[in-house]
């Protein structure tokens, strides 16, 4: 017999950093869930660069048609910039020539990939501060590549959209899953949160409550005024039925 395909579900949550202005959010996020495996990615744009959002959104899109390890995002890499610059230039070209000086420059990302396989398994790859989280009956499995909210720092590992530029070394990870389980990508605001507070509150949120608890959490202080994106993938069941 064949190796059961998972059903997965997914929602993906985001509030930028200025409420009710979805526009100059940074974040990214996409998900591949046909033809398996099911791929998922989310991104985070350096706010300090240029056409950063522009980057974040060729990253994910990008990762999800490709084989989620260290190397396949590293033979992609240079067409992904390609792409950015092809995608840009005419907008930097007609700019103020600041905003051309830091298009020369180039934009950075970071990047959090997931890729979930009909044999059970998984595996990941990041580069900078994203967090997954793998949520398993009422405990956190894993939380990956920390589980300390003080590791997040504003310094994180980055993509450059220029290949001049230095590339971060991409991390990866490998796991199993089981139906039922949860993961979580989150941007590096809200994993930070998280491990402060609950990953397991994210199983239920939705967009209104998700917005609800990020602006209470915002204004108590306990999350930083960032752009904060989650994608939730619930793996409901096998498609026969069966464990994985």
């Amino acid at each position: 017999m064949p190796p059961a395909t998972p059903t997965v579900t997914y929602r993906h949550l985001s509030v930028p950093k200025h409420d009710g202005d979805e526009a100059v959010s940074e974040d990214a996020a996409a998900v591949r869930t046909d033809p398996s495996p099911l791929r998922a990615a989310v991104a985070d744009g350096a706010t300090e660069s240029a056409f950063a959002a522009r980057w974040a959104t060729v990253l994910v899109r990008g990762m999800v048609d490709q084989a989620v390890t260290p190397e396949a995002l590293a033979a992609a890499l240079p067409d992904w910039q390609a792409e950015w610059r092809d995608a840009v230039a005419t907008r930097a070209h007609d700019a103020p020539w600041y905003v051309q000086a830091k298009a020369a420059d180039g934009a950075f990302a970071t990047l959090l990939a997931l890729e979930l396989s009909r044999e059970g398994r998984w595996r990941a790859v990041t580069v900078g501060d994203g967090g997954l989280f793998q949520l398993r009956d009422d405990r956190v499995h894993v939380a990956w590549p920390t589980a300390d909210p003080e590791a997040f720092t504003n310094r994180p590992a980055l993509l450059p959209s220029r290949p001049a530029r230095p590339v971060s070394e991409p991390e990866p990870t490998t796991g199993a899953w089981r139906p039922h389980d949860v993961f979580l990508l989150a941007t590096d605001a809200v994993a930070a949160w998280l491990l402060r507070t609950d990953p397991l509150r994210a199983r239920d949120w939705t967009a209104d409550t998700f917005r609800e608890a990020v602006l209470a959490a915002r204004a108590e202080g306990t999350l930083r005024a960032d752009d904060a994106t989650v994608l939730i993938l619930e793996i409901e069941e096998t498609s026969d039925g069966e464990a994985a």
